[in-house]
């Protein structure tokens, strides 16, 4: 099975070749595919990589604080996006974490540098081996005995980079993220709370006594049996919102005690519309 490895920039280069000559150790049958140069990545994408791109099963990015903006590197994330499923576009982080990402790798599942995370994305790539598929069991052997082979030499590359003197991302840029996904959230779970089929009656409803109405036909009594039809979703909606204020709580109970039949002088006498003379 063939692995695509992306890179952009000299470091995630390095990084790119380590894990290139790491992962056969670990899973024998894997072939990952890494190009050489910027400059044959630039001028035979069309043919040569995207071949390559077209063999593979899963791709890796090696994204590191240099090329966080890369164009290449979001290009190439792309590309495999459209090729793989998104569990099968695997970043991997180096000397970043997942709070410094922006932008399109957002929507990847990331994996930071570290023991744990690293072999979870080794067992992905192990689950679409088929047939060659190592057991957890052996997996988990068979990568306790290389992971300080990679480990160290991904140090060593990592060792002379200069750290980022202050955050990536600024605390203004998170605030606005989190912001953002909880509304985002609040307004899917605002969605996802109200049952379609509550609305849907509701919508009907008030459409079948607009035309009623529109139309000139049927009764008040008539009138009241359409509105009637609506009152089981919306003792449902107003139940979910008891609570709230005074106010909504004092009309829901007003709601509770609509009746739906008409009581006058007339019917009291059995007298109807149709009965009268004039």
């Amino acid at each position: 099975m063939k692995v695509f490895i992306s890179w952009s920039g000299n470091q995630s280069k390095k990084l790119g070749e380590a894990i290139k000559e790491w992962l056969p150790s670990v899973l024998q049958v894997v072939v990952p595919y890494f190009t050489p140069s910027d400059i044959e990545k630039g001028t035979r994408w069309s043919t040569d990589i995207a071949k390559e791109l077209d063999e593979s099963q899963i791709g890796i990015l090696c994204v590191t604080n240099d090329n966080l903006h890369s164009d290449w590197i979001l290009f190439e994330a792309g590309a495999l996006s459209k090729r793989f499923q998104k569990s099968h576009v695997c970043p991997i982080l180096f000397g970043i974490t997942n709070t410094d990402l922006a932008g399109p790798l957002k929507q990847f599942q990331t994996t930071e540098f570290e023991k744990n995370d690293f072999l979870k994305l080794i067992s992905v790539i192990n689950n679409q081996l088929g047939e060659h598929k190592l057991t957890q069991k052996t997996l988990d052997n068979v990568f306790e005995k290389w992971w300080p082979d990679l480990d160290s030499k991904i140090q060593e590359i990592l060792k002379d980079v200069e750290q980022p003197d202050k955050p990536i991302r600024s605390d203004r840029e998170l605030l606005e993220e989190i912001l953002s996904l909880n509304r985002s959230g609040i307004s899917s779970n605002m969605r996802s709370a109200i049952p379609t089929g509550a609305i849907k009656e509701i919508l009907q409803t008030v459409i079948a006594l607009h035309d009623e109405q529109v139309n000139q036909q049927g009764s008040y009594q008539d009138t009241l049996n359409t509105l009637k039809l609506m009152q089981q979703a919306l003792l449902y909606l107003s139940r979910r919102n008891v609570g709230r204020s005074q106010e909504l709580d004092e009309l829901i109970a007003r709601f509770n005690k609509l009746e739906y039949l008409i009581f006058d002088d007339e019917q009291a006498h059995g007298i109807n519309d149709e009965d009268l003379p004039f």
